[in-house]
């Protein structure tokens, strides 16, 4: 039988409805070589009538590949594209075809048209689906209530006032939230990058109410007057923290002035200036409610402040040369946080130690004179924190706190860069019950007599142990630290190690060591550092940088 016999039985099959026997016929036409687009066409229709969409595509796409000018294959295309739910490509399908259709062929283009709307509302509704069903799985974020999120918002911003950009720009949502909340963009820092530009949108989104503004030094002078410019609209009573250098500082002043809100200087909590002239500023300090001031360079009239600024409880002063900070002491009894670097405090004069009890923290270092100019004038019974590098001309930068009575809530001791008498610091750690974190670095013969303090059991004068909370110790750069000392700290404070007390047959109360940091200590034999670092939860030792290596080699 020839393939035109088969093709037309198989024709009177499908039409009779035995679409099995007509995809026989249809199989033995091609067999027998024949390569009519009608016929592929018609096993096309047959193996969709069976439900063989797929099937039916690769006899479609037969159909298409031997009549590309042929409406048919893209029409059978479309219709099995959509009953597979690829209506995209169903889409694609049908414009093909109707761009062959003859125009006066309203019938077949009515179909398609139908076809095509059948198509398009397909994908609308599994648009919708897949939005409903990533609300419910991978947008729960987007459930959330908006004060909610506003306060994750702000909680994210507190750490890095530019994340704020980042927010905006994850989606629609977001950015509508960020964007519409005032509060999130109130902190303002001006940078040499646009700076006029950056002014006018912050004030924009922060409906002008900037209450933490900060200029870098580096943006031109060419810059300032635009800047001070878009500055006038700001709510500048909102403000809380300015951080300014001097020059543009006093510009600044002078345009208050002309505003007439000099007085807003009184309402700052935070102060941070760098060569800053105070002599015509310090009258609008008065009834000043300043907590945070931080002083860089030269800062001529700074003694006219402490007669109207008595709140303070952070002082930080850098690089100001010759400076008696008496004053400072004396009119803020408050004060909790002391930070002087770079400083040449003059012989003091204050007779009787001025009393700080709220004072928690003090950081000294790079003081060019005696530190006892600066300790002899105050008294710190609940110091916590201790720092104290690079001191020059005292023999033993320690001798002020061990001559009065150690403070016994101290929680962190470090030094670093000056001469400490083994004495001194002894008396500090037996009257440190609570001390936690312990460095020693660049100084020379002390530590191994220090270690081997703190090992040893019940060394101060009460018997008890000597800083049993202690946790951290960095002994970097300490040339003459030997092996045993460490070695020592660790062992005797680890839980398998230490002796059982009385009767209840529990370990005496100190503490593991938790982290130790001994780089730069040549000394330290290589065979130990395995059993340290199987000990100690974070260790380091490096015993040279890799400039120092190369220099040396």
């Amino acid at each position: 039988m020839s393939w035109k016999a088969n093709f037309e039985h198989g024709v009177s099959n499908f039409k009779r409805g035995k679409y099995l026997e007509a995809l026989v016929c249809f199989d033995e036409a091609i067999s027998l070589g024949c390569e009519a687009i009608v016929v592929y066409d018609s096993r096309a229709a047959v193996h969709e009538k069976l439900g063989n969409h797929k099937a039916a595509l690769i006899d479609a796409k037969k159909v298409v590949d031997i009549a590309p000018d042929r409406w048919q294959g893209y029409a059978r295309s479309a219709r099995l594209f959509h009953a597979l739910h690829k209506d995209e490509a169903a889409l694609k399908m049908i414009d093909l075809a109707l761009e062959r259709i003859k125009p006066d062929d309203i019938q077949r283009r009515q179909e398609l048209d139908v076809l095509k709307s059948q198509a398009t509302n397909a994908l609308n509704v599994a648009e919708e689906r897949r939005r409903a069903l990533i609300a419910k799985t991978a947008y729960l974020i987007g459930k959330l209530p908006v004060e909610i999120l506003v306060e994750i918002f702000s909680i994210v911003v507190a750490t890095d006032h530019v994340r704020i950009l980042k927010l905006s720009h994850v989606c629609n949502h977001w950015r509508g939230i960020a964007i519409g909340t005032p509060s999130l963009w109130n902190t303002l820092v001006v940078s040499k990058n646009h700076p006029t530009r950056k002014i006018q949108l912050w004030a924009q989104r922060a409906r002008t109410h900037i209450s933490v503004l900060s200029f870098h030094p580096n943006i031109p002078e060419m810059d300032w007057s635009s800047m001070l410019f878009e500055l006038i609209p700001l709510s500048w009573y909102s403000l809380r923290s300015l951080t300014v250098s001097g020059r543009l500082f006093s510009q600044i002043y002078d345009l208050l002035r002309q505003l007439s809100k000099t007085d807003i200087l009184s309402c700052l909590r935070h102060l941070d200036v760098t060569d800053t002239d105070f002599t015509k500023m310090a009258p609008s300090f008065e009834d000043s409610h300043l907590e945070s001031l931080k002083l860089l360079g030269h800062t001529p009239g700074m003694n006219k402040l402490w007669s109207r600024v008595h709140g303070l409880k952070t002082l930080s002063i850098e690089l100001a040369g010759w400076m008696d900070i008496s004053p400072a002491l004396i009119a803020n009894p408050s004060l909790e946080e002391l930070t002087l670097n770079n400083l040449i405090p003059p012989p003091s004069t204050v007779s009787d130690r001025m009393q700080l009890p709220n004072l928690r923290c003090v950081k000294l270092s790079n003081i060019t004179a005696l530190i006892s100019e600066v300790t002899r004038s105050f008294v710190a019974p609940n110091l916590q924190v201790l720092h104290l590098f690079s001191i020059g001309l005292s023999r033993d930068v320690l001798r002020e706190f061990a001559q009065a009575d150690p403070p016994p809530a101290l929680r962190e001791l470090r030094l670093g860069s000056c001469t400490i008498s083994v004495g001194s610091l002894k008396i500090i750690l037996a009257g440190s019950p609570l001390l936690e974190t312990l460095q020693i670095s660049k100084i020379h013969g002390v530590v191994n007599d220090v270690l081997r303090f703190i090992a040893d059991t019940n060394a101060n004068d009460n018997h008890q142990d000597v800083c049993p909370s202690l946790k951290h110790v960095d002994l970097s750069n300490c040339a003459d630290l030997l092996t045993g000392s460490a070695y020592s700290l660790v062992k005797t404070r680890l839980r398998t190690d230490q002796p059982v007390t009385g009767d209840e047959s529990q370990p005496t109360g100190r503490a593991e060591i938790e982290s130790l940091k001994l780089d730069g200590c040549p000394n330290i034999e290589a065979e130990m550092l395995s059993w340290f670092r199987e000990k100690v939860k974070v260790f380091s030792c490096v015993y040279m940088s890799k400039t120092e290596a190369n220099r040396r080699r």
